[in-house]
């Protein structure tokens, strides 16, 4: 593991659409390595936050930093040598094989040929063999179960190889077992990487069981940050999700 800390930090951030702010000034500091579970009820703008995060929806006001860089002000290229952000799939996918779906990861590095190069097909088997479906590499993900493409989906976010992950419902179709080998192979990876890894997710045991802290939006569209065992403690966590 890298003995450097990677800072990201969101500083007076507002969120929301078309100059409507759906939450306003979140500030959060994270050091790496962590890992980040983030809750809320639907709708509350978790993955309009993602989205923001990432660079793929400018903030409202405020800003987010990577380091010293404003990721506002990076190109597509850059930002996505810094920030993953994985989401769970589209079904209207194309039928192209686990192996291709998973390469996508690597674009950020590839030459203007898109060349693949023996270090990214490594990484890409890797990813593919972390999640557990090397036997799937060269199936159209089409032909492949819902939780098994998930799997995919989240191969390609690990064969990206960037120091900030973010995932959306990244257990969605996936059962207890697969669920419960995910969240332990990201706690692995998190800090074997020394990441910075945000998850959002509805399963609230598996985040409070493996995650360091907790961003917590609450109906009112406050937003709390703290470690898990002090968010778990906390009134609104006990009232509105039943632990």
């Amino acid at each position: 593991m890298s003995e450097t800390s990677h800072s990201f930090q969101l500083k007076n951030v507002s969120i929301g659409y078309q100059q409507k702010a759906l939450i306003e000034n979140i500030s959060i500091n994270l050091q790496s390595p962590c890992l980040v579970g983030l809750i809320g009820n639907n709708g509350c703008g978790k993955t309009t936050l993602l989205k923001t995060i990432s660079g793929l929806q400018k903030e409202l006001a405020g800003a987010i930093y990577y380091k010293d860089d404003e990721i506002s002000n990076l190109n597509n290229k850059k930002r996505s040598k810094i920030i993953t952000f994985g989401f769970a799939f589209n079904s209207g996918a194309f039928p192209i094989s686990v192996f291709e779906l998973v390469s996508m990861g690597r674009y950020p590095y590839l030459n203007n040929m898109a060349t693949l190069h023996a270090t990214d097909n490594q990484l890409i088997e890797e990813a593919i063999d972390t999640v557990g479906i090397l036997h799937l590499i060269d199936k159209l993900i089409t032909a492949i179960s819902d939780g098994e493409r998930q799997k995919a989906y989240i191969a390609k976010a690990l064969a990206q190889q960037t120091p900030v992950l973010l995932l959306d419902e990244p257990t969605a179709f996936l059962d207890y077992t697969s669920k419960k080998n995910f969240f332990k192979t990201i706690m692995e990876t998190t800090q074997k990487e020394n990441k910075v890894t945000v998850i959002s997710s509805h399963d609230i045991d598996f985040l409070i069981r493996n995650t360091d802290y907790l961003i917590m939006i609450q109906d009112d569209k406050k937003v709390e940050f703290d470690k898990t065992d002090s968010i778990v403690k906390s009134t609104y966590f006990s009232t509105h999700f039943n632990y």
